[in-house]
């Protein structure tokens, strides 16, 4: 969207400078305005939508009276949008010029709320290899700093989605040597989901070895326990089973717990009978069984083994639940997984306490 702040574009009839009424572009470069224009909300309107019209020399006129504010420009609230028509209908010429123009100070503008739009526009429009290799020679010696910003995190995520994966390679490495530290951030973890989107194989393959290999972690925290969730709706058998390989051991403590509790129902819900079998076993051989069934996160865990398992998943669990059948009723959770033990076993109704 053009014009800035989400307002309706709707800019004064008559655009007055200097005292004199302005119509086109020609007559603003005739009094020597356009730069001084593009600094101001009404003016840098006009001037957007006289970019719009994609008249070449007009675009000309514009890009040579505002190249050398594009830093200025790219992070002010209206004159970003000016910026991002510029580097969208300029010439290969003029996009290097503003992506040149930009460089020495491309990190400080990818941080800033309206800047990062600049920059992802640039990105997103770079045609040459020389665009391309200036933006990642600008962007890359500051990537981790990028990840983790709450503005700069888009553009890593469009520099993974626009350039050629060889010119994106210094991400995918940091990918894999700083996992643990981009999984769990709040940004951090959006980023490496699109790294496993768009990475070649050789590179996913790594970053998601490191993310199997980190799931004991990753589980636990409250942004990590996404990455794990990701991998698991790739839906690949192999790849299921290496995170419930990594979790072994551990899914009874896990399941008392609220992330990792929706990693675990996320591994049952996967369709793997295996995965579902490794998961039962351990939980119902656990001696805190008993407490999984009244537990606010557990429960459901309980409740989806119910739902997927297989009869003889089943059979395991309602013979390890029929014993505390007369406790069941005492709490919400146990209300539950009554309910839905009595949907798929309605015989267990005869074990119930008479009321």
């Amino acid at each position: 969207a053009g014009g800035g702040g989400g307002e309706a574009r709707h800019h004064p009839k008559r655009l007055m400078f200097r005292g004199r009424e302005i119509r086109t572009v020609d007559e603003a470069h005739e009094m020597g305005g356009l730069r001084e224009l593009a600094h101001e909300q009404n003016g840098c309107r006009f001037l957007q939508d006289q970019l719009d019209l994609r008249h070449k020399p007009h675009v000309d006129l514009i890009f040579e009276a505002t190249k050398e504010d594009v830093v200025s420009l790219g992070m002010d609230p209206f004159g970003n949008y000016l910026v991002q028509k510029l580097v969208q209908y300029g010439t290969g010429e003029q996009r290097a010029a503003l992506i040149d123009g930009t460089v020495a100070r491309m990190v400080e503008v990818a941080l800033n709320v309206h800047g990062t739009r600049v920059v992802q526009k640039m990105v997103e429009c770079a045609d040459s290899a020389a665009q391309q290799s200036a933006l990642c020679a600008a962007l890359l010696p500051s990537i981790m700093q990028l990840i983790r910003d709450m503005n700069a995190n888009h553009v890593v995520q469009r520099c993974l989605a626009a350039l050629p994966a060889e010119l994106a390679a210094g991400i995918y490495d940091r990918a894999v040597s700083d996992c643990l530290a981009i999984a769990t951030h709040r940004h951090g973890c959006c980023v490496l989901q699109r790294c496993l989107d768009h990475a070649p194989a050789p590179h996913r393959e790594e970053i998601i070895g490191e993310v199997v290999r980190l799931a004991p972690k990753l589980v636990v925290d409250p942004f990590g326990n996404y990455v794990v969730q990701y991998i698991l709706d790739l839906r690949q058998p192999p790849l299921t089973h290496a995170i419930v390989q990594a979790l072994r051991g551990g899914f009874a403590e896990l399941s008392l717990q609220k992330f990792s509790s929706n990693v675990i129902e996320k591994c049952l819900k996967s369709g793997d009978p295996t995965a579902v079998a490794v998961v039962a076993n351990e939980l119902t051989a656990s001696e805190a069984f008993a407490t999984l069934l009244h537990d606010p996160f557990a429960n459901y865990v309980i409740q989806t083994l119910l739902t997927v398992g297989k009869d003889d998943v089943v059979a395991l669990l309602v013979a390890q639940i029929t014993p505390h059948l007369p406790t069941l009723r005492s709490t919400l959770y146990g209300k539950r997984i009554q309910a839905k033990l009595l949907k798929r076993c309605p015989a267990t109704k005869a074990a119930l306490p008479q009321r």
